[in-house]
């Protein structure tokens, strides 16, 4: 099953106690309190304004909010606040949130004149197409240099031994209509630019670089007053960018960034076969650090944790030691700007602090999910099919068609299609003279469609397809020189839905079930083992709308005569 972040606030209306129902002695100025957890009218006063009026759906957030403070006091009692993982996302969590502020406090300052746009402008004219290469070794990169010197083209080089797939995939290729929307590494190197020039090798982020010119072109540009507004957010935005390496480089300078090649050679070492994922590492190794600064370091287990934690389509390297080095120095980076934004006390402005706690108990949530609810939620096959049998008359499985079909390419291979339909032939027997058509064949077939619904095929096409027997065949058009041929195979008869058919949704309900129960027997039984404040004064005021409330009052002030 999958986790879900609040879970609690989500989940079908848990109805822990009735509207009505009030519980004393909570904090001074408390609207919720659970055993030593208060909630104040200003945690949760701008949620309630939108349900203002509607008293069922006041209700059902009360409860959710008093649901889930209760799970939170049973994760604290049960230490899930101190677990090895709430602490390291706590700290990731956390650590996003005031490198985003980090950045904003510097990169904000940055502003731009109108005079650099004018400037930026007059200098515009000149297209430009490159090929760029880069890589870490520099003595790689000197041997590659000769060869371009000598002739040789340095797309090869990119193309066969660039540093990431976008390069070899490119072959370094870079076109760009204005040489000065490079990127910064290139930007001072392609100004004074002539086409057949050979640049570098210079130093880059991830080692040295060399650029080839291709072609070179000039144009003339759109008047400033109206090339100016798309010019201004792209410079500002470049001076910030700026700004940004500047102060990350002067930070790797000043905090003396370490790693230790020995534990990043472990963890290459216990990389999976593709290179993304690690193996088990024993506790002791967990613990061993892997990079170090100046006031702090990071575990392996820290780093492999945050690598692992990685969007799929991020790229990963975990076999390669430099790749990991880059990236524990770059997850170093990233805590001494935290670091930074603690000292300037942005951690400190309210809207920060509460993101920051709200992150913080996301995290013990997550865990007591794992921990106290998914462990609890245990499918068996007989309430499996008690559910199927509950819903599946709301699946019906519509009718679905299984057609042979073939790509008529051109208006020959129509012609020819024609000719063996009007004779009575078998256009599968004239197989080899046609094309298949794979966007709508099963897997592995050459003939054989997907079982199509009617909402699957244009509408233009469904009432011919639709209307054929077993064995009928039609030609439609796809445009003015493409056709597909198709023969109806078979027909799958509207039904009931099977357990197969629907086994996904059945499963998903059975889980739902199953969590809804989970969660209102903690509820029930967590409500008795700790204190429960309920300020019912207070809700009861988000039961009647303002406008209602206004007019109210307005009649209850005049004066009767």
């Amino acid at each position: 099953m999958k986790k879900k972040t609040m879970l609690f606030l989500a989940v079908a209306v848990i109805m822990f106690s009735a509207c009505g129902q009030n519980f004393k002695d909570g904090a001074d100025g408390s609207v919720i309190a659970v055993g030593e957890r208060s909630v104040y009218p200003e945690n949760i006063s701008e949620s309630f304004e939108r349900y203002r009026g509607d008293s069922i759906s006041v209700c059902v957030l009360r409860d959710n909010i008093v649901a889930r403070e209760l799970f939170i006091a049973h994760a604290v009692d049960l230490g899930l606040e101190n677990d090895k993982e709430v602490v390291r996302l706590t700290h990731e969590r956390s650590r996003e949130l005031l490198q985003a502020q980090w950045h904003s406090h510097f990169l904000d300052q940055v502003e731009l004149g109108n005079e650099v746009v004018r400037d930026f402008w007059e200098r515009m004219g000149t297209g430009v197409s490159y090929t760029s290469f880069y890589h870490e070794d520099s003595l790689l990169i000197d041997s590659v240099f000769t060869m371009i010197r000598d002739g040789e083209h340095l797309s090869k080089f990119s193309g066969e031994i660039g540093m990431d797939e976008m390069m070899r995939r490119s072959r370094g290729q870079i076109h760009l209509s204005e040489r000065n929307f490079a990127n910064i590494m290139d930007f001072e190197h392609l100004v004074a630019a002539e086409n057949g020039d050979i640049i570098g090798p210079f130093p880059a982020a991830s080692g040295w670089r060399i650029l080839q010119i291709d072609s070179m072109w000039t144009y003339t540009t759109e008047p400033f007053e109206s090339d100016s507004q798309r010019l201004a957010p792209m410079l500002l935005a470049r001076a910030r960018e700026g700004r940004k390496i500047f102060l990350e480089d002067s930070l790797k300078t000043a905090f003396d960034i370490q790693v230790d090649m020995d534990v990043l050679n472990l963890m290459a070492e216990n990389s999976d076969a593709q290179g993304v994922l690690f193996g088990i590492f024993q506790p002791e190794e967990e613990d061993l650090v892997a990079v170090s600064w100046n006031g702090g370091s990071r575990t392996l287990y820290s780093v492999t944790e945050n690598i692992v934690g990685l969007p799929s389509f991020f790229p990963k390297e975990t076999g390669d030691v430099s790749w990991l080095a880059d990236y524990a120095r770059t997850l170093v980076l990233f805590d001494i700007q935290m670091e930074g934004a603690i000292l300037l006390g942005l951690d400190t402005i309210p809207s920060v602090a509460r993101r920051i706690d709200a992150k913080h108990w996301e995290a013990v949530l997550d865990k007591y999910y794992d921990t106290v609810i998914s462990v609890r939620i245990v499918v068996d096959s007989v309430l499996l099919n008690e559910v199927y049998l509950d819903i599946r008359d709301d699946y019906p499985i519509e009718e679905t068609r299984v057609f042979h079909v073939l790509f008529l390419e051109d208006s020959g291979r129509l012609e020819i299609a024609e000719g063996i339909m009007a004779s009575g032939g078998d256009i599968l027997a004239a197989i080899d003279q046609f094309e298949i058509f794979p966007p709508i064949l099963a897997e592995g077939e050459e003939t054989i469609t997907l079982p199509l619904k009617a909402s699957m095929v244009p509408e233009n096409d469904r009432d011919v397809l639709f209307n054929l027997i077993p064995g009928e065949e039609t030609i439609i058009a796809l445009s003015d020189s493409t056709s597909l041929w198709l023969r109806l195979d078979k027909i799958n008869e509207e039904h009931i839905a099977l357990f197969d058919d629907i086994r996904e949704r059945i499963v998903s309900e059975t889980e739902q079930k199953l969590e809804t129960e989970v969660i209102e027997s903690l509820i029930d039984s967590l409500s008795g083992e700790f204190h429960l404040y309920i300020d019912e004064e207070y809700f009861r005021d988000f039961y009647i709308s303002l406008e209602v409330d206004s007019i109210s009052t307005a009649n209850d002030s005049m004066e009767v005569i």
